[in-house]
């Protein structure tokens, strides 16, 4: 049997397989990253795209500072 279930607090999620092995996922940091993903992607990123990479990936949209200071 698979199964999965999550906490009440939604911050856990439970899964279990047919080896009756159960893991406890702890879902605090997709939680913040679902929240404020331009954050996570700056952060991540080191930043967001300058106006010339802006000009070559996004031909044709105005340039707009994503990730600013």
């Amino acid at each position: 049997m698979n199964s999965v279930a999550f906490a009440p607090d939604g911050h856990t999620l439970a899964s279990a397989s047919n080896d009756a092995t159960v893991i406890l996922w702890n879902l605090t940091q997709l939680n913040a990253l679902r929240a404020q993903p331009a954050d996570a992607a700056c952060a991540l990123t080191g930043g967001g795209l300058n106006p010339g990479e802006w000009a070559r990936d996004i031909p044709g949209l105005p340039y707009q500072d994503t990730c600013p200071p």
